[in-house]
């Protein structure tokens, strides 16, 4: 087992054919690059019939139409955190981040593309804009926004949140439940403009030496009374409907606490109003530039 940090050394890792793995986790942003350059092997769903527990709407999706490739396995969004408990300013849009009354009281994640991406729809552009004249108001309009950013933080922004040292900010939906179980005065936002989603996939790759060892792995882990403990343990939203469907006649309590909250059971006006972040080709460089500069100006 093998834990990757970002999407690039996951590439890099594969490119390098240093280790061979027999399944990985990939995401939305980096399987088209994985099944473009044949990183990956086309599942045969015959061996995987665990692909019909799964909710349509985290299928077909436009990083691997058909779902040749990859099984989705978590789902969830970038949204808006709140600590309602100090802050009484109503937040329903990305662009109410923009607030003097917030000078260095936000955090947010360390990953350009959600924050470079909820700039550019403020200014009502596409989340994945290749255009510079637009890539630069949406730099223009960071640069705007840095001084209410305290932090940096994509892998631990619930202990900043829960000191006090930050109020509100971005972040991934899967740190929430958690925070809000410590503190209930924790609101997450889907804004207007559309949140920025973000889906994991399963995927076997082309070099896999065990595949059939691998949809064993797949067909075991899809199965209701398994996958739900994944939810249990993490707290994020399933696309898996056997994981629900067992929750709820074995795991009442809990079943009812996924279903009620909006930050694991995604309403779907707000998945239809979402946005995935995709390639943007040689406009990764900008993109790039910009992140750069946007925290050295902090």
């Amino acid at each position: 087992r093998y834990e990757f940090n970002s999407d690039e050394e996951l590439y890099i890792r594969l490119s390098n054919g240093g280790v061979n793995y027999d399944l990985l986790q990939s995401s939305a942003l980096i399987t088209p690059f994985l099944i473009r350059d044949g990183k990956l092997q086309q599942l045969n769903l015959d061996k995987s019939p665990s692909v019909g527990h799964f909710d349509p709407k985290h299928l077909n999706l436009f990083f691997d139409p058909a779902n040749k490739y990859t099984i989705p396995y978590q789902a969830g969004s970038y949204g808006i955190v709140v600590n309602t408990g100090v802050i009484d300013n109503p937040i329903n849009s990305w662009k109410d981040l923009w607030n003097d009354d917030y000078i260095q009281r936000m955090i947010m994640p360390d990953d350009g593309r959600p924050v470079i991406g909820m700039s550019l729809l403020t200014l009502g552009y596409d989340v994945n804009s290749k255009n510079e004249e637009q890539l630069k108001s949406a730099q223009e309009r960071l640069g705007e926004l840095v001084p209410n950013i305290k932090i940096f933080d994509g892998e631990t922004p619930a202990v900043s949140l829960l000191s006090g040292n930050v109020d509100l900010g971005i972040i991934r939906s899967s740190y929430v439940p958690d925070l809000q179980n410590e503190n209930s005065a924790f609101q997450y936002v889907y804004p207007s403009e559309g949140a920025i989603l973000w889906q994991e996939n399963w995927a076997i790759p082309s070099t896999s030496r065990h595949v059939d060892a691998a949809y064993a792995w797949l067909n075991y882990t899809a199965q209701g009374n398994v996958a739900w403990l994944v939810l249990r343990d993490y707290p994020v939203t399933t696309p898996n409907l056997a994981a629900l469907e067992y929750a709820s006649q074995n795991e009442e309590k809990y079943y009812n606490n996924y279903m009620k909250s909006t930050v694991t059971n995604i309403p779907p006006e707000a998945w239809l109003r979402g946005h995935f972040v995709l390639d943007v080709g040689e406009a990764t460089t900008l993109y790039n530039n910009i992140w750069a500069g946007t925290k050295g100006e902090q």
